[in-house]
């Protein structure tokens, strides 16, 4: 499970913590504000009150042992960058943080984050689903001729459980998530069910996340 620390529960910290819980994420929401971090608490993995600026709290509740660091504070600049740099002296692998213009997106990528994000260009379920569809080729490290695709469901598979198609047997592949038109939907939304289990049945219009050798994955590229 994808471990994440979301440091800053504004508007967009809270909705995307949540957003990162919904979808799968192991989420721990930090915000010095009690009344924040007790909004989001339900419905996350932990949720902390404490200073983010000081590295010995950090530590205290294991923020280097995450996956994904997302900075999301807006109000407080310069603890913005400091908890940036924290994270990355503890060797989170991927830091996001938050900027509002370009001169703050310049200092944040300088002190070492890896990705910056501007709120009105990148709204918080959009930033999540990126961190969730992205976490198995950013965070795992593939053997060299293997890759993440996504593809859609082929007619054989369709009609049929995980098990009865027991792909990882017959085709060296691991299916990590299934995405699924929802019916009369103008936008093209889709319900994702990441790791679905063995009594999955598969249909049509499906499409999958799927992880393999790249000389398998080619049959259905």
């Amino acid at each position: 499970m994808l471990k994440i620390a979301v440091l800053g529960l504004g508007k967009f910290g809270s909705t995307l913590a949540v957003e990162l819980s919904r979808g799968g994420a192991e989420v721990l929401a930090i915000d010095r504000n009690p009344r924040l971090m007790e909004a989001v608490a339900d419905h996350v993995s932990v949720a902390v009150g404490f200073d983010a600026t000081d590295l010995a709290n950090l530590q205290a509740y294991d923020v280097q042992n995450m996956d994904v660091a997302i900075v999301a504070i807006g109000s407080n600049f310069e603890a913005s960058v400091l908890i940036t740099m924290h994270c990355k002296q503890l060797g989170v692998d991927q830091v996001y943080a938050k900027a509002l213009n370009d001169m703050q997106e310049a200092v944040l990528l300088k002190v070492g984050a890896d990705h910056v994000v501007k709120p009105e260009e990148d709204m918080a379920g959009r930033l999540s689903e990126h961190i969730l569809h992205h976490s198995v080729v950013d965070f795992v490290e593939l053997p060299e001729g293997f890759s993440l695709r996504r593809i859609p469901v082929p007619s054989d598979w369709t009609g049929r459980t995980l098990e009865e198609l027991d792909l990882r047997t017959r085709h060296k592949i691991n299916l990590i998530q299934v995405l699924r038109p929802i019916p009369g939907d103008a936008d093209g939304a889709v319900e994702k069910t990441p790791l679905p289990t063995r009594d999955f049945v598969l249909a049509a219009g499906d499409m999958v996340d799927v992880v393999g050798p790249d000389k398998v994955l080619a049959r259905w590229a």
